[in-house]
Formats: structure tokens, sequence, C-alpha cells
């Protein structure tokens, strides 16, 4: 009673819907969703086209809502597909509802059960999954913080290792100037003791030199006197005195020393240098265990997609071998095989497969139908070589200009997003300097931002590629080009890259059998796929169970039997 006196309460300034005149409101239509007046009510009942209507008392209405909210209509739900069409039944295999020509044609066969089942298992799906997003809210919530006090404590750490530089900076200004006036007095000793050395023996030459003046003198004088008795005594005198026989004056000096300066490297060995403390959770947090693997019939497995109900579609574009397979415990079961050439693949919200071959209109493998269709992304009058689906539903293409090869590069290279009506919204084509941005764009990922990342070859002869990672001005955020530590003989071969739910990029580097783990364009970690019993790491995908998928190649000598891996990872 309370509650029906405050809704009456409420109320009371409002007229009727109908009349506009009384205030008495007393009824409310819940078709019309009008409130009536007793008067109202009695004439809305007796209107041909309303006379059908549910009319409640006020005093009812929380009951009606109530009621109202836990009866489901089921006989109108429309079929997405065939227009016209209500649904029926819910498809247990394919978790969807579906209509009498869907089970007739796409879903024969399927395990059926009524809507009302197939209702209350999606309620419940639905509220994991929104327990999930709360989880993973939460989640987000402590790594934000988590960032926060990183960010924190990493500002201060910066202050406080800017001034160890800076201090040390001194440290070494100090020494060097002290060590500079330390080899300047040296210097100046040195020259001191030198040239009073050169003094000494410059006062001593120029005495000999006069007394062998006067000696030369006294015997010139003998030879042209004509006197016996003083060539006498002249020889006799010299002969006294040939202990002063000119000599070649050749002293011995030690002379100034030479300043050799150091190499720079020595002044760093003196100064320091940054080093990176460990991670104290890398060791912990991060795990990346081989679960399973699986032979295939195909010499390797160039692109992987994951799809619905833990299935795979694969591809070998050499072999013109398109499949979608069930991994089965350590073999696969081959659900569709298509003998068609393709480049790159995708898989669209509604299931819908989009795939490159090397023509300007993608094409789309429909679930529906089982057939291979024409579609309107097009990148004309270029060729599509790789496609990409973004979590914001934006389809990513790389384009090159027509031509059976992608290089010598004679045309231009572009990557072009598009919306789901094939609308173009951006392209990535030229840079600032109006030079092509990319060479070939093998492959496109993008991460929970929407931020794009483009596998570009560089090279035909060596397969050379590098990462370019794309902001939303048509600018690039970074480049990368290989991890430094890899040997010059190494030349970066990025085949496939995908991205976490961390936001960080997982590349495959076949050739060199490595994984490289990218945050914000440097290479957190590398990892040596042979060490995990996996050759020749190409494609990539996470599948919606958390799994990361690795389909590898095969060498010339073996037999066509390339492997899928399944990946448990976490910590990047």
């Amino acid at each position: 009673m309370a509650f029906s006196k405050s809704i009456q309460k409420v109320q009371a300034p409002m007229s009727c819907q109908m009349c506009e005149e009384s205030s008495e409101i007393k009824w409310k239509c819940l078709q019309c969703n009008f409130f009536l007046c007793t008067k109202c009510q009695k004439l809305h009942l007796k209107v041909k086209s309303t006379d059908k209507h549910a009319i409640i008392d006020i005093k009812e209405i929380a009951f009606y809502q109530k009621q109202a909210k836990d009866s489901v209509d089921f006989d109108n739900i429309p079929c997405e597909i065939h227009n016209g069409q209500n649904c029926c039944l819910f498809c247990l295999t394919c978790e969807e509802v579906v209509c009498p020509l869907c089970i007739a044609t796409t879903h024969n066969k399927h395990n059926m059960i009524q809507l009302d089942e197939g209702y209350k298992l999606t309620i419940n799906e639905v509220k994991t999954l929104n327990s999930e997003l709360e989880e993973l809210l939460l989640d987000n919530v402590k790594r934000l913080s988590k960032v926060d006090s990183l960010k924190s404590s990493e500002d201060s750490k910066y202050e406080s290792e800017k001034q160890k530089i800076l201090s040390q900076d001194q440290v070494l200004k100090n020494e060097v100037d002290h060590h500079t006036k330390k080899l300047l007095k040296d210097l100046e000793d040195r020259w001191e003791t030198l040239k009073l050395s050169l003094k000494e023996e410059e006062d001593r030459s120029q005495k000999i030199n006069k007394d062998i003046e006067l000696r030369n003198k006294k015997l010139y004088q003998a030879l042209h006197s004509n006197n016996a008795n003083e060539v006498f005594n002249t020889f006799k005198e010299e002969k006294r005195t040939t202990q002063l026989r000119t000599k070649t004056v050749n002293p011995t000096f030690k002379r100034l020393p030479q300043y050799v300066p150091q190499k720079i490297p020595f002044l760093v060995s003196q100064h320091g240098e940054l080093i990176d403390p460990e991670d104290e959770n890398s060791q912990d947090d991060f795990v990346f265990k081989v679960i399973q693997q699986y032979k295939t019939e195909l010499n390797f497995v160039e692109n992987l997609v994951c799809c619905d109900h833990g299935m795979l579609w694969i591809d070998y574009g050499k072999g013109k071998t398109l499949q979608k397979v069930q991994p089965n415990k350590e073999s696969i079961n081959v659900i569709t095989n298509l003998n068609i050439e393709i480049s790159d693949m995708a898989l669209l919200p509604y299931g819908g497969l989009l795939l490159c071959t090397k023509e300007p209109e993608l094409k789309i493998f429909q679930k529906r139908t089982s057939e291979v269709e024409e579609t309107k992304y097009s990148v004309a009058p270029l060729i599509s070589i790789s496609v990409h689906v973004s979590v914001g539903n934006k389809i990513i293409v790389g384009a090159r200009n027509k031509g059976e090869r992608a290089f010598p590069i004679s045309g231009p290279r572009k990557v072009i997003v598009m919306d789901l009506d094939g609308k173009k919204e951006k392209v990535y084509h030229l840079d600032s300097k109006r030079k092509p941005r990319f060479s070939v764009p093998r492959r496109i990922t993008s991460d929970n931002d929407d931020y794009i990342y483009v596998i570009d070859i560089l090279s035909e002869e060596d397969w050379k590629g590098r990462i370019v990672a794309l902001n939303s001005s048509n600018g690039v955020r970074w480049v990368y080009k290989g991890h430094p530590d890899m040997k010059k003989e190494q030349i970066f071969q990025p085949n496939d890259l995908v991205s976490t739910k961390s936001n960080n990029i997982i590349v495959t580097d076949d050739q060199n059998h490595m994984f490289h783990i990218l945050n914000k364009g440097q290479c957190i970690r590398y990892l040596k796929a042979e060490e995990f019993g996996i050759n020749l790491p190409s494609s990539l995908d996470i599948g919606i169970e958390g799994l990361l998928y690795i389909g590898c190649g095969t060498h010339e000598e073996e037999p066509a039997e390339a492997k899928i891996f399944t990946v448990q990872f976490s910590g990047f």
C-alpha cells in the first residue's frame, strides 16, 4: 500500500494522456504506454483498434514490469540470413538460432534444441562472459594501479639515476682536470730539464770550438814560420793535448714525451653504463609451453586462422590448398578442402572467411553456402596480397601493383583500411618526404587499441624484412629490424605476427627458427623455437580459448607432414 500511495502521489500532478483534463490517473495501457483516467480507460476499450490492449491498474505496474521482465518472446526472432523468416530452433552445433530454411541448407543434420532451451544455455554463456568481463575489468584496474605505481617509482628512479650520472660526470671532469694539470706540469718539468741540458751542451760545444780555433791557428803559424824550433815546440804541445782533438758533437738527451689521448671506450668504461635490472616477475610469469602438436598433409602451413568450435583454416598457397580442419589427438580431420591459391586470409565477425587471391577484389568463403563468392572489398587498380580484420571490425588490406612478381618494385604499395561496407577510411602509402612507406606489406595484424602492425618484405633474394607499426595519423610509431644480439650473418625474415591481449606482438622468424616478442618496438624476449621442438615456425593465430597456434613448414627432403603446434603462454 505504501508503494501505491507513493505512485499516486507522484502521478497526481499529471493529467490523463488522452483527455488531458482529469488528473485522477488510475490506469495504464501497456501497448500505448498511456496513463489514463477511468473515463478514458472505458473509452479506450470501446475503440475497435485498441479494444485488445492490456490496461492495468497503476497499483499493479511493478508486478507487470517484473512479469514482463521474466517473460521472453520466442515468436518474433527474425532470421539474419533469410528475410521474412522467423527462427524456430536453436542449433546446438553452431550455437545460433535458425529458421526452417537454415535447417534445410547450412544446418542440415546438426543437433537442434527448442528455443527456450537454447535461450537458457545462451543466458548461462552470457552470464559467464559477463563474469569474465568483470574479472577482466578488475584485472585491468589492478594493472592500471600497478602501472601508476610503477610510473611513480620509475619517475623517482629516473631522477635518482640521472643525478648519479651527472655526479659521476662531475667526478670525471674533476679527475680529467686534475690529470690534465698533472700532465701539463710533468711536461713543463721535462721541458725545463731538457732546456738546461741543451744549454749546457751548447756552452760546451762553443768552448770546444774556441779551443780548436786557437790550436788550429798555432798549427797554421808553425807551418808558415820556417822556424824549426817553433814547429818542434808546437808539435810537442799539440801531442800533449791530443785528448782534446776534435770530435763530432753527438749529445744524448731524454726527449719530451708524446701525448697519446685515450680512446672513447676507455672513457665509457670509466664513466659507467646503463644496465637493465632483473624483472622481478619475468621468470615467474613467463610461460611458453607446447601443449599438443598435429600433423597435416601439407608441405607448408603458410596461413592459419582460428575459427569456431576449435576448428582452423589452414593454407598452402603454392599447393593451391585451403582447408578447414578439426584437430584430433595428434592428427587433424579435414572438414572442407578447396582448390584455390591465396596469399592471405582473415575471419569476418559473422564467420565468413575473406581471401586474398592477388586480384583487386577480395573473395569470401560463405559459411552458409560453402561457396567462394565475390565481395564489395576492392583495392582496384591494385591487387590484394594481405588482409586482417581488427577488433574494431575494420578490414585492413595490403596491396601492390598488378604483376606476377612483387620485385622489383615498380608501382605503389599500400595499406588500406575499410569499414564493413567496403568504404575506404584510410590509406597508408607515402611518408612525409613523399617516398613509398612499404616494399611488400606481406602480413598485417592489430592490437586491442586498433594500432596496425605490418610485416614489410624488403628483398626478394633473402626475404629480409621489418615490422612497421602505424599510428592513426598516417605516420610510423616505430620500426623493428631484428634483435641486436642476432649474428651478422643472420637476416631477420619475419613470416607472420599476432597481437596478444597485453598488446605485445609475437613474430615468427622461420629461417632462424625464432620467435620475437615485441613491446613498443623493443624486443622484450626472443625464443629459439628448436628448444621447444618447433622447426620452421611460420603462421600464427590465437584461439578464443587463449592458446597460441603455430603453423610450420618442412624441409625439401621431408614428407608433406607440416606440423601445427598449440602453445600455452602467459607473461606477455
